[in-house]
């Protein structure tokens, strides 16, 4: 059981209104210059005096507006007085250039444990992250800090019987609802639902709902893990594996409508027919209505024949199912996001031995452009992971370790880039 949590914590560490920000720790960078309104490429992930920083950063999150920036790192130059030695939660002012120490005990004191990711609210006042002291799960916490407060909130993690908050979090957009995987701690309970669940609690009444599904009797693995909440925290999506499947979709994407109960299955084929691989990576759009995914079933609509991942979106009041393709016959899709519209879609697409590039389609006109160019014009030569996009399909982040995206970068380590669009 403990070789099992402890593979779980490493898995989630891996896998993965405009606030006035206030803290015990920031730090301003000089920013480049460029003509306003014109499409342009910054790092983010920089010391005060521009310089940069010394060691990993991830796990990117946007606010609504595109201003305010989150993400996971490990340098200790991005501001003063970092001296943990270890990941941290940082928040960064795109307009002023200041980053934010979030990770911080409540009296400003440096923070006991390994940060593994983070997700800012829309409104980008609140940002929720989970920490951990040992990568073994049994001391894995879900926070949520008030940037404008400084409050410092953590999750009751006895979440449910044997079940305690271990990461993933997802937060609503005014920061009342937060979704989060939680880990099984005791041999309590039926021998099939013993893995990770999903739940949803609302800060405001304490409220604990479980989002995930009951597995069926006899059903061993059936772990669910990458929620996804709407902005009005009413609708949470996850990934959930399927046990010893027969044809190798190993994995499904659910919504769960949490007012009626009422679950959508994201990725089911139609007509009857029997999917035949794994969905990974679902997200719910800020409204609910749309959920959407990467998924190597080929069954889920006609011609699919690159024999690889396509990012699809499922109307959820509808039924209908959308493909988004790649530029080329054999080129994959995936890591998709909705801008809170749900106008613009970001997601990675590459072909097979290429790296993949963060790319924005406007799925009203069809028009797609991409969101990781090198300096020199055209796709970077490392490539782009994870990308978050805002309200209005303005800006995108995006993690990379290329060395092509701004003038004058040499490679040291992965970085948080934004793309400015507009």
């Amino acid at each position: 059981m403990h070789g099992n949590k402890r593979a779980l914590a490493l898995a989630l560490a891996l896998a993965a209104a405009t606030a006035t920000l206030t803290a015990t720790t920031a730090s301003a960078a000089p920013r480049a210059p460029h003509t306003p309104h014109t499409p342009h490429t910054e790092k983010a992930s920089v010391a005060p005096d521009g310089a940069d920083g010394n060691s990993v950063s991830n796990h990117q999150s946007l606010s609504a507006d595109g201003r305010h920036l989150a993400f996971v790192s490990r340098a200790d130059n991005l501001v003063a007085g970092d001296t943990n030695g270890t990941e941290d939660a940082f928040v960064r002012d795109l307009k002023t250039g200041t980053t934010l120490l979030v990770s911080v005990t409540a009296d400003g004191g440096a923070w006991d444990g390994h940060v593994l990711d983070v997700s800012l609210s829309a409104n980008g006042r609140y940002l929720a992250f989970s920490s951990t002291k040992t990568y073994d799960g049994d001391d894995n916490s879900v926070w949520v800090k008030d940037l404008r407060t400084g409050a410092l909130q953590r999750l009751n993690n006895a979440v449910d019987t044997g079940y305690n908050a271990i990461g993933s979090p997802a937060i609503s957009a005014d920061g009342r609802y937060v979704a989060f995987v939680a880990q099984h701690t005791s041999d309590e309970g039926p021998a099939g639902d013993r893995w990770s669940r999903v739940y949803r609690v609302d800060r405001v009444t304490g409220e604990r709902v479980r989002i995930s599904q009951v597995p069926a009797e006899g059903a061993r693995k059936s772990a669910a893990i990458n929620p996804s909440i709407s902005a009005d925290g009413s609708r949470v999506a996850y990934q959930f594996f399927v046990p010893y499947p027969s044809s190798g979709d190993w994995s499904d994407a659910y919504v769960r409508d949490v007012p009626s109960g009422k679950l959508f299955w994201a990725d089911q084929a139609p007509d009857g027919r029997v999917s035949d691989a794994q969905t990974e990576f679902p997200q719910i759009s800020a409204d609910g209505r749309y959920a959407v995914f990467n998924s190597l079933d080929s069954q889920l609509t006609p011609d699919d024949t690159n024999n690889s991942h396509n990012v699809f979106i499922r109307d959820l009041r509808t039924g209908k199912l959308r493909r988004i393709d790649g530029a080329g016959p054999t080129a994959y899709t995936a890591y998709p996001q909705l801008s809170a519209d749900s106008r613009y879609l970001v997601y990675v697409a590459g072909s097979p031995g290429a790296e993949g590039q963060a790319y924005v389609r406007d799925l009203r006109t069809g028009r797609t452009v991409l969101a990781s160019p090198a300096v020199a014009g055209g796709p970077s030569t490392d490539g782009a992971d994870f990308p978050v996009i805002d309200r209005h399909g303005r800006t995108v982040a995006f993690s990379s370790w290329a060395t092509d995206l701004v003038p004058g970068d040499t490679y040291d380590t992965t970085h948080v880039y934004v793309r400015h669009l507009k």
